[in-house]
């Protein structure tokens, strides 16, 4: 029989939030870190679009700018938005520098991460899926993954760290509670510029009756675009055909432009969960969530990348401290206040952004997100 694995932190999730969380204790901490991720690490992600700020996160890293490729950051030259009006609302970066942002390329950035935290001591187990978690009488979690090749696998950690995403189910294995307040999810494809040539960094947005479209160039010969709306909608509107989704993006003003000429990298269209939620986590011993697992933004907030890689060195900070003794009940709840505070200041953005849209009033999809947003715990 296989010995298990043991470790002092379990890091459930390979990407920026979880990465960041490992890192931050293996720079600051002796703790011993383990990284357990469902995938492979080598499926396409959506890019994420960042202000300047995500620098200083990379400096407490340890990790500067200048360890990425110089293509992992590309300087968005501005952004073209019509929402709540047929006439554009741009801005230009030039004309805000103060307001910069990038576009940063995922797969670039979570590998470089992922290396930093292979160089620096950490485990990273990958094709590693949670079957089951449960927390002994000495108050040490019991993971059992599975890996389709070498089978079932047993881990100890005294303490987990959740950077699982919006699924909620480590979450749910634990016995936190999570909330869900709304179905949002986006469906769309990665495209290629023609010969190669080099596309505008340019983010758009267009709202329409039924949701919103956004598009952004990943680098200088990919770009993705995705729709928006409630998982109900897309699926009566059977947005999930490569028919259907191109239909629709036909009756745009401006998006079906911006992709004209370019070619689809795939045949098959992904769908992603871009729900909000939040997580209900304290008085469950040695565990937090980091990211979306501990609360999820709406895309159109842009806040999902810097909150998982500052929430991940925020956790893994707090379990530095106090690793000796175990989480304590206060140190969890100012946690769970902290992540519930930054909720709030989000739902009222949100709210905010979705309130400018006006011109279809009887529509369902604008009508559930112009109501007051409920409260959170």
């Amino acid at each position: 029989m296989t010995a298990a694995h043991q470790c002092d932190v379990l890091v459930i999730g390979a990407g920026p939030g979880g990465a960041s969380a490992a890192l931050t204790l293996l720079n600051h901490s002796n703790l011993s870190v383990t990284v357990l991720e469902q995938s492979d690490l080598q499926k396409m992600r959506v890019g994420e679009s960042v202000s300047s700020s995500l620098f200083a996160t990379l400096d407490y890293l340890q990790l500067p700018r200048q360890r990425f490729t110089p293509e992992c950051f590309s300087a968005t030259q501005g952004s073209s938005a019509y929402w709540g009006s047929d006439t554009a609302a741009n801005r230009h970066a030039i004309f805000a520098p103060d307001r910069a942002t990038f576009q940063v390329d995922r797969e670039v950035f979570d590998l470089t991460l992922l290396e930093a935290v292979d160089n620096r001591g950490g485990s990273i187990l990958p094709r590693c899926k949670c079957k089951q978690v449960k927390q002994r009488s000495d108050k040490q979690w019991q993971v059992t993954a599975y890996h389709p090749e070498f089978g079932e696998r047993t881990l100890l950690a005294r303490f987990i760290i959740d950077a699982s995403g919006r699924s909620g189910t480590i979450a749910n294995m634990v016995g936190a509670r999570v909330t869900q307040f709304d179905q949002l999810m986006g469906v769309g494809a990665f495209f290629h510029s023609p010969q190669h040539t080099a596309l505008e960094q340019l983010q758009l947005l267009e709202s329409d009756e039924n949701g919103w479209w956004y598009s952004a160039a990943l680098n200088h010969t990919t770009l993705v675009a995705t729709y928006f709306s409630d998982a109900e909608q897309l699926s009566e509107m059977r947005l999930n055909r490569v028919s259907q989704w191109q239909q629709q993006l036909s009756h745009t003003q401006v998006m079906a432009t911006r992709l004209a000429g370019l070619s689809m990298i795939s045949n098959k269209l992904w769908l992603r969960p871009a729900h909000s939620q939040s997580t209900q986590f304290a008085g469950v011993a040695n565990y937090l969530p980091v990211g979306d697992a501990a609360c999820a933004f709406d895309p159109i907030s842009s806040m999902g990348l810097g909150f998982a890689m500052t929430s991940g060195c925020q956790a893994a900070r707090i379990i530095a401290n106090e690793a000796d003794s175990g989480l304590s009940a206060a140190t969890q709840l100012s946690y769970q206040q902290d992540i519930a505070q930054q909720y709030q200041q989000y739902s009222a953005l949100k709210q905010l952004f979705y309130g400018k849209e006006k011109r279809w009033p009887h529509s369902a999809f604008w009508q559930r997100r112009q109501q007051a947003a409920p409260a959170v715990a």
